[in-house]
């Protein structure tokens, strides 16, 4: 399957048929949604995986109950980590360092750099979404390729989340992706609109269109 091939047959699936993923599988689409961009190639992203029934009914409780949780064969929330730019620099720096993109004598300004890079919480939060969103687009196409659906999730309590899950506070959910096989008998209708480039691209200055 192409990647165009993946971007027109993705659809955000409403319901899921029972089927189980090993976790093998599981884990060899989260390392392809793992070559995700993101600044610095620091990776804000974390991922709290729930495919047992009653890791799916704890979420699914603090997602306005929504039944898709517990249908697919795995949710995965991607968190985001606020304290990335400080957890991650040293780790990046030295792999930089054994690829050639950075001299050693330059390790410790990269670090300083990186610290110093995402000063509020507010920049820091901005990364790990944007980042976070980055990552989870790229495993719904990575799952899409291998046959799965998948469906993207906006609706859920973040600090129900975080307090049954026991996450940290610089560990933000930022996305829940469902993954399964979808529920055949569901009939999808069309895909809704998409508003096309020449409406929304601006060429030079806000509001010049094409043509």
């Amino acid at each position: 399957m192409t990647v165009s091939q993946a971007l027109e047959t993705r659809r955000a699936v409403p319901s899921f048929a029972p089927e189980a993923i090993e976790l093998d599988q599981l884990f060899a689409l989260l390392n392809k949604a793992n070559l995700a961009p993101s600044s610095r190639n620091l990776q804000p992203w974390e991922y709290l995986v729930v495919v047992s029934p009653e890791d799916k009914a704890r979420l699914q409780a603090a997602s306005y109950n929504q039944k898709k949780i517990s249908e697919a064969s795995a949710a995965v929330v991607v968190l985001g980590n606020l304290n990335h730019h400080l957890d991650n620099a040293a780790r990046v720096a030295d792999d930089n360092i054994s690829k050639g993109y950075l001299k050693p004598e330059g390790r410790e300004g990269f670090i300083a750099s990186a610290a110093a890079g995402w000063p509020t919480p507010q920049t820091q939060r901005d990364e790990a979404f944007r980042a976070g969103s980055l990552w989870g687009m790229s495993l719904m196409l990575a799952a899409r390729e291998a046959g799965w659906d998948s469906g993207p999730m906006s609706g859920f309590e973040a600090d129900k989340v975080s307090a049954e899950f026991g996450l940290p506070e610089h560990i933000l959910p930022v996305l829940i992706v469902t993954i399964g096989k979808a529920n055949p008998a569901i009939h999808l209708l069309p895909r809704g609109e998409r508003f096309p480039a020449e409406e929304l691209a601006s060429i030079g200055n806000y509001g010049v269109r094409k043509g």
